[in-house]
């Protein structure tokens, strides 16, 4: 499915709403450039450290063009893995009126490469997504606070000696002012720079004959800077082609303050865009995300209708902070890299900082690369994400489903493009999980401490502890397949039909993705027709290990 900037919004909470019940999500991006480095020299491989060096500044320098995000939700008793694949291109404009750059570098061969993939560059720049960093996001709050502040006042005018003629603007300019203040009481509560005249009359007597009459934008900044300098009892307020002085009044002055960085703040919440995702991917804070987005998905669930919209954000929020989905990816310590630039900041210095940090934000990462090559030797197979995904067409478990308001891949590939990749990403995890399942075993290993299962009448989700990572993974109830057989890439996977007694395919049934599963479903995932339940030496052995090669250590482990 394609998201734009005019259905973003639209989408955005069945987006969270989906990632607060599902099993794993699979990413995909298209740059605007890539690092190309190797090693210190081409005959030599270099070290973990250097290889993040080079796509560090790359992500520095590039950005992330185009996302695809694939959702799978699980279902047990069928057996089957339903996903949602979406696509949508991320504008690297930002509001002007916010007052921050972006700069936007592009390489010429990344640029070649996905023009000759039908990328659209109109689609980027008409129809991306927005998204604000929280890093940008704090510049642009610091600069609003700084210019609120009176104390950080300039004491000096922006004038050389040699610019004689803002030099004479500024000597008419503050003789308009010392007469107005001369006046006393008797005085109007403004005055106008420049003094209004007449649409047909002379001009008035206090009308400097060298002012013009309407101010141009370094005009009405000379204005600003003589009052913020010399006239600290007084404050300008910017007005079609004049200025306008008044009086200094505090609290007047805190409310127009306030109003100042509440509009600011509301329009950083409108370009956050794409960023609400990845924060909820990363367990981030969406306290601001209004509760309003979330009328069309309240409207459309099994809410009690008494409960408030405000309620009703508040806990999807709060499942999106419980249930962190597993982050799945090919080559995925690239796309990580960019991901966390992209959205969050700048990057440590030191791999193993970059490392820590990943392993917070995303406690279990799976790369599709790592699972292929595993304990491939010194030779480097061939291990792109088609020749995998080529190689498991044969292979009929676990059943893949696309939902069926999903069908944009359904009959036709659309190799690069990020929707499509992400959605063969999704299938190759899917299908190697079960493939790579009985290098490990389905009971805890003895590192992994256990949770007591809680009792049938409570019937809440369990958790699993992974590492410092405690997550409670809630499942969909899927729909059921009516068996007709599609193609899409080279796998052959089952069309899902809604077909549940009119209830919504996405209706969320409480089954967790742990060893406290039912023993039919352990079975299940030890015969491969279920992806491992948490806590297997499965995820010991292929989880949170990023393939890396060209470098010494051939590996990256995340935490």
């Amino acid at each position: 499915m394609d998201i734009s900037a005019q259905t973003f919004f639209y989408h955005l909470p069945r987006v969270l709403d989906d990632l607060a019940s599902c099993c794993f999500v699979s990413i995909d991006f298209e740059f605007s450039g890539i690092a190309k480095g190797l090693g210190p020299s081409p005959k030599s491989r270099s070290t973990l450290q250097e290889r993040y060096e080079e796509v560090k500044n790359s992500a520095d320098q590039y950005q992330i063009l185009q996302v695809g995000l694939t959702i799978c939700h699980e279902d047990p008793e069928t057996e089957t893995y339903t996903l949602k694949p979406y696509n949508l291109y991320l504008s690297p404009i930002i509001d002007r009126k916010l007052d921050l750059d972006r700069n936007c570098s592009f390489q010429s061969s990344a640029v070649e490469f996905l023009l000759e993939n039908k990328f659209s560059m109109e689609d980027l720049y008409k129809n991306g997504v927005t998204y604000l960093s929280r890093d940008e996001e704090s510049r642009i709050m610091a600069r609003v606070m700084q210019r609120n502040e009176r104390t950080t006042a300039r004491s000096s005018l922006d004038v050389a000696d040699h610019e004689h003629e803002s030099i004479a603007f500024l000597k008419d300019a503050r003789r308009l002012v010392d007469d107005w203040l001369a006046l006393g009481k008797a005085r109007e509560n403004h005055l106008n720079i420049p003094p209004p005249r007449p649409i047909n009359g002379p001009a008035p007597p206090n009308h400097p004959k060298s002012m013009p009459t309407d101010l141009n934008r370094f005009q009405k900044r000379l204005v600003h800077q003589l009052i913020e300098v010399e006239y600290p009892n007084l404050v300008t307020v910017s007005r079609p082609g004049f200025i306008q002085i008044i009086d200094y009044d505090e609290q007047r002055e805190k409310a127009v303050r306030d109003q100042r960085v509440k509009w600011v703040q509301e329009r950083i919440w409108k370009q956050t865009g794409f960023r609400w995702i990845a924060e909820a991917l990363a367990g981030g804070d969406l306290t601001n995300l209004e509760p309003f987005c979330f009328i069309n998905l309240m409207s459309s669930s099994k809410e009690n209708p008494q409960s408030s919209l405000q309620d009703f954000s508040r806990r999807v929020k709060q499942r999106l902070q419980k249930n962190r989905p597993i982050l799945v990816g090919h080559n995925l310590f690239t796309d990580l890299i960019y991901f966390c630039r992209c959205f969050f900041g700048p990057l440590p210095d030191r791999v193993e900082d970059f490392q820590a940090m990943a392993h917070k934000m995303f406690p279990v990462l799976m790369d599709t690369k790592y699972m292929a090559t595993h304990n491939c030797g010194s030779i480097n197979p061939r291990s792109s994400l088609q020749e995998i995904n080529d190689s498991l067409a044969a292979q009929p478990t676990p059943a893949i489903s696309i939902h069926p308001q999903f069908t944009k891949y359904n009959t036709r590939a659309i190799d690069h493009e990020a929707g499509f990749d992400s959605l063969l990403t999704a299938q190759v995890f899917i299908k190697l999980s079960a493939q790579l399942r009985d290098r490990g075993t389905s009971g805890i290993p003895p590192t992994v401490p256990e949770t007591r299962q809680p009792s049938e009448k409570a019937k809440e989700p369990t958790k699993q502890v992974i590492g410092d990572f405690e997550a409670t993974v809630v499942l969909p109830r899927g729909p059921k397949s009516n068996n007709v057989r599609i193609m899409f890439g080279s796998i052959e996977v089952e069309k899902v039909v809604q077909d549940n007694g009119g209830k919504d395919a996405g209706e969320v049934t409480r089954i967790s993705l742990t060893p406290h599963d039912s023993p039919e479903t352990r079975k299940k995932a030890d015969e491969g027709r279920l992806i491992p339940r948490l806590g297997a030496q499965f995820w010991e052995i292929y989880g949170n290990k990023l393939r890396v090669f060209g470098t010494n250590e051939r590996v990256c482990h995340i935490g």
